[in-house]
């Protein structure tokens, strides 16, 4: 494999990109090909149709969101490989969509048998990752604040208002939260910060989609978080690597109470030697060079040969 399109959901604009959370991602992905001596090129899905071939050819990957291109523009695209990663919206697809694909990764252990009994297709389990690491600084005070980074979504998320409700420390960062009663600190943090100020957290929320919680996805957040040597409070931990499932509690909305979730979280920021043995097993095993070396092992190829 020499050239690798990625096909991703956000939009072209430049000045729009940096708020795609799918643009971060390939990025990272991105940087890790190039380590692995494999170019690659952004494509978006206002203009992809319109890309030229890459020059001497080369194989796509499509991250597969909420975003799918045309069945159509597939089949007369030209690519050596069509490659799927089915990294969230897991209903969203068709059979014959994945049927379009020569190879699909799936970032769930859990729906891997179902995508791989409809699309007939091989299938290799590729979980989401990360290219965070912890940020350098003094260790975090543990008086600190809890941290959740996102929109409302237009509506309140459960495990933000659990914490809300309960009036305890809690910083957010996202738009849409003055329309139903929370006061954020910022609309919004450039992505390129956002590994420091993991790392000064007492604990970051987080929470799933629903049909990725109820399919098995676990987002990219949760790595992200894990890879920062801080503690995640998360509303499930579907497919949870059991390297990494100490840094993790899981609170339910509505059963948990917030409280016992925060005593969970000021415990393991004690325990700073095994948050950063997480750490290190995420940014070893979850790192976006680790997920390359699974894709080229997959196709059957070694970085930079045809």
């Amino acid at each position: 494999m020499r050239h690798l399109d990625v096909l991703i959901a956000a939009p072209s604009d430049p000045a729009g990109l940096p708020a795609w959370g799918d643009y971060h991602f390939a990025r990272g992905l991105q940087a890790a090909l190039q380590r692995a001596g494999v170019r690659s090129r952004l494509l978006f899905r206002d203009t992809y149709e319109a890309a030229p071939p890459p020059a001497g050819g080369g194989d796509l990957l499509v991250i597969r969101g909420k975003f799918a291109p045309a069945l159509s523009w597939l089949e007369r695209a030209g690519y050596g490989t069509r490659l799927l990663w089915q990294i969230s919206w897991p209903l969203d697809p068709t059979p014959e969509e994945w049927q379009s694909y020569d190879r699909i990764a799936v970032a769930s252990p859990q729906d891997l048998p179902r995508i791989a009994r409809l699309s007939g297709r091989p299938c290799l389990l590729l979980l989401q990752a990360t290219a965070f690491a912890p940020h350098r600084q003094q260790q975090p005070d543990l008086s600190g604040q809890l941290l959740f980074v996102g929109s409302t979504r237009g509506q309140v998320r459960p495990i933000v208002a659990d914490f809300a409700a309960a009036a305890l420390p809690l910083q957010l960062i996202g738009q849409g939260w003055e329309s139903v009663g929370l006061r954020p600190v910022a609309p919004g943090i450039p992505n390129a910060c956002l590994p420091a100020l993991y790392s000064g957290a007492l604990a970051v929320l987080n929470d799933h989609h629903s049909a990725m919680a109820a399919y098995g996805y676990l987002n990219n957040r949760c790595f992200d978080v894990l890879a920062c040597g801080v503690p995640l409070i998360t509303d499930v931990a579907p497919g949870c690597p059991a390297e990494l499932a100490a840094a993790v509690i899981c609170h339910r909305p509505g059963t948990d109470t917030p409280q016992r979730s925060l005593e969970r979280a000021l415990a393991l920021q004690e325990q700073r030697q095994l948050l950063m043995a997480v750490a290190r097993q995420t940014r070893r095993h979850h790192s976006f060079e680790a997920r390359v070396a699974q894709l080229l092992a997959a196709a059957g190829t070694d970085a930079g040969t045809p």
